[in-house]
């Protein structure tokens, strides 16, 4: 699966600094990819990160993944 990536994220990840890690809520194709690869369907995504906000770290730890 291809998947489209930001420019910001291109020229941060040029320059040597990682952007953290979050869920755009808004891009429909990075919340399915993220329900794909933390294991879970999408409404328990939303629910993690009404809970403890969109990082990924924060949803791993929620989740206990």
């Amino acid at each position: 699966m291809i998947g489209l990536v930001k420019v910001s994220d291109v020229l941060a990840a040029s320059d040597g600094v990682k952007p953290p890690a979050t869920i755009d809520t808004a891009d429909g194709s990075a919340t399915k990819y993220w329900a794909h690869r933390l294991n879970i369907s999408s409404t328990e995504l939303f629910s993690a990160i009404e809970k403890v906000g969109p990082s990924v770290a924060a949803i791993r730890r929620h989740l206990h993944k």
